[in-house]
């Protein structure tokens, strides 16, 4: 697979590849400003890019990619795509999101703030991955899907609002928000999570309903037409990672077979259309 295509609107001395950076205005604000807040600058380590790759491509987090959500996401952007559609991969990392949108749509829009994870991204020749904060700067283009994975769980409660105002005004009158939420409140994990979190007095462990996430959806110009549970089987922190990967997939049937209810899922999808 190519090398990613980074898009920049400026040059670098000693840069080589196509590169056009769209660069915020308050980026100058270098010791300060946007730049220091919390969630925006998690990944721009670095060297996290080649960790976040390492961490996702095995394990767990492996076994879950590749037996449930990437079929899954294939399965909900099938009927969102076609040939002369375009898709924008929000917070698109390391380009795993961008990667599978790029065989459904013509043309796909991975843009991140972090360089370091655009760094590490491998995508097909369709894809274009921009170093931009797009909560602060527009891209001059609409799009008929836009998908966030990972990515509103951890982020502060106004960088929610600011990602979903962005992503409505880059989405097409109509077009469809698809994103994710990878630690459900009320799943088992997330009740022992948000437990902890209530006896040290502290946030530790993120968690966020499916009752919540759709409620600011609602409330930030979206109808939400799917909530797809899924990840039935716990990571049991570092213990029995080959188990894990055997079982995922038959405790995933099963749960599905027996009507499991989605509460209990650690993990959820949500497909929101732009009011």
């Amino acid at each position: 697979m190519p090398s990613a295509r980074i898009v920049r609107s400026r040059s670098r001395a000693g840069e080589s590849g196509n590169w056009h950076e769209f660069t915020s205005s308050k980026e100058s604000n270098a010791q300060g400003g946007w730049v220091s807040d919390g969630y925006r600058t998690s990944h721009c380590a670095p060297g996290y890019g080649l960790h976040y790759n390492k961490t996702h491509s095995s394990g767990y987090y492996g076994a879950l990619w590749e037996n449930i959500e990437k079929p899954l996401i294939l399965d909900v952007l099938r009927p969102l795509s076609g040939a002369s559609r375009n898709c924008l991969d929000f917070a698109c990392g390391t380009g795993r999101i961008a990667e599978v949108a790029a065989g459904l749509f013509s043309e796909v829009v991975g843009a991140d703030v972090s360089r370091t994870m655009l760094d590490s991204a491998q995508v097909p020749p369709n894809v274009s991955l921009r170093h931009v904060d797009v909560t602060r700067e527009q891209l001059g283009m609409t799009f008929d899907v836009v998908t966030a994975f990972r990515f509103f769980l951890n982020a502060e409660d106004e960088l929610k609002w600011h990602a979903l105002k962005a992503i409505n005004e880059h989405l097409k009158d109509g077009g469809r928000l698809v994103c994710n939420v990878h630690m459900n409140a009320t799943s088992p994990v997330g009740l022992a999570c948000r437990l902890l979190n209530r006896v040290s007095g502290r946030t530790i462990r993120h968690t966020l309903s499916a009752a919540r996430f759709k409620a600011l959806l609602t409330a930030s110009g979206f109808t939400v037409e799917q909530t797809i549970p899924y990840g039935y089987l716990p990571r049991p922190g570092n213990l029995l990672p080959g188990f894990c990967e055997m079982m995922m997939q038959p405790v995933e049937k099963a749960c599905r077979r027996l009507c499991v209810p989605g509460q209990l899922a650690q993990h959820f999808l949500v497909v929101a259309r732009k009011r």
